[in-house]
């Protein structure tokens, strides 16, 4: 049986930085990993924790400080710049969170950048470049400008520009995180259709609900490595080690503290649903947030006629993500805040029917909270 060479593999590579003498700055620490054709990788972890510079450096945008990078069998370590160069025009697609798009050029032209380099016919380039936009959905927009698309449209003209010279690996760098939650759906989908054509992907991103239904193994970083790597359902759905659990539970919870004079509900409800859309927040649950902060969560700040009373509004994605809980903790309430008369009968109506359960006790610490499952 032969078995093939990984597309990618890496061992023991380190970043540092070295920011004047005797000063440096190590982001990676002897990082080993290895990427099957057809395989789609997610990585996750903290901020700050070496994500996008491991993203470089396979992207051949940086070299590590040590260790050894063989990419489709070959020794990038060894290569000069022009055939670094190469690999970045040709051999790997890079998509970034800022789309990277020309201001002036139309998507078409976007599009036909990396093409400008080829030895194509202007004629054939365009319409390669076509091809592309018709792939993600975008030829009916070929001759708009980025200031004349959404955030969505954009980050899919750049997929397209990315995929333009037919690369092996795509490489995508939180390719969501500056959109509307509204757009990471598209964009989800165009990622999607490449995984199922077999295209050989390692993404970075924080939506984990993506990342656990779409990636055929995920590595959570910290402490300057790969500190666990398993399939989507080990990582993130039952994972082993401690900073491991710990972020992935952070990862499902969303956390704001509020006062009577800072609240927005409007706000405070569009924050709660970018956090919940990634883990698949359905138009009922996203309801029954809104009628609980307004049946009962604004009264109760707004009963305080000396301004003390403030809120904790957490939501809690359910490990099936199919579950939310919604808890309101009210530190500077001495009463129930169900029992009290501040939702009317309608109020309550709405509340039962838009929510699985609705409860209020006291914590461990004595305060009063109401818990809702969604």
């Amino acid at each position: 049986m032969i078995v093939s060479e990984p597309v990618i593999r890496m061992e023991n590579i380190i970043k540092r930085y070295y920011i004047g003498k005797p000063n440096e700055l190590q982001i990676l620490n002897g990082i080993s990993l290895s990427v099957d054709q057809g395989e789609f990788v997610s990585i996750v972890g903290e901020s700050g924790s070496g994500k996008s510079t491991l993203m470089n450096i396979i992207g051949v945008l940086d070299r590590q400080t040590e260790g050894t990078y063989f990419l489709e069998g070959k020794d990038v370590n060894k290569m000069d710049d022009s055939m670094r160069s190469a690999i970045r025009n040709k051999r790997i697609g890079f998509v970034f969170q800022n789309f990277n798009l020309l201001p002036k050029a139309n998507a078409l032209k976007n599009v036909m950048v990396p093409l400008l380099y080829s030895t194509e016919k202007e004629k054939n380039q365009k319409e390669r470049a076509m091809e592309m936009l018709k792939m993600v959905g975008m030829e009916e927009r070929a001759f708009h400008k980025p200031n004349e698309l959404s955030g969505g449209q954009k980050q899919r003209v750049a997929i397209a520009r990315a995929l333009a010279m037919k690369p092996e690996v795509m490489l995508f760098d939180e390719p969501t995180s500056a959109l509307d939650p509204t757009m990471v759906d598209e964009v989800e989908s165009v990622i999607r259709r490449l995984v199922d054509a077999g295209m050989t992907s390692i993404i970075v991103t924080h939506e984990m609900r993506f990342a656990k239904n779409i990636a055929s193994n995920v590595m959570f970083m910290a402490e300057q490595g790969i500190y666990e790597h398993g399939t989507a359902q080990e990582v993130i759905g039952h994972p082993s080690k401690e900073l491991t659990r710990r972020f992935m539970y952070r990862a499902r919870m969303f956390e704001r503290n509020v006062t009577k004079d800072d609240i927005d509900i409007y706000s405070l409800c569009s924050e709660i649903r970018q956090f919940a859309l990634s883990f698949g927040l359905t138009a009922r649950q996203s309801r029954g947030i809104e009628y609980l902060c307004d049946e009962l969560l604004l009264p109760l700040l707004r009963s305080d006629k000396n301004g003390g009373h403030h809120a904790v509004v957490q939501v809690i994605a359910g490990e099936n993500t199919a579950d939310y809980q919604l808890i309101l903790q009210f530190p500077t309430l001495a009463a129930d805040p169900l029992e009290s008369d501040i939702m009317d009968e309608m109020g309550r109506k709405i509340v039962s029917a838009f929510t699985k359960s609705l409860k209020s006790e006291k914590n461990a610490e004595g305060l009063w909270e109401v818990h809702a499952e969604l």
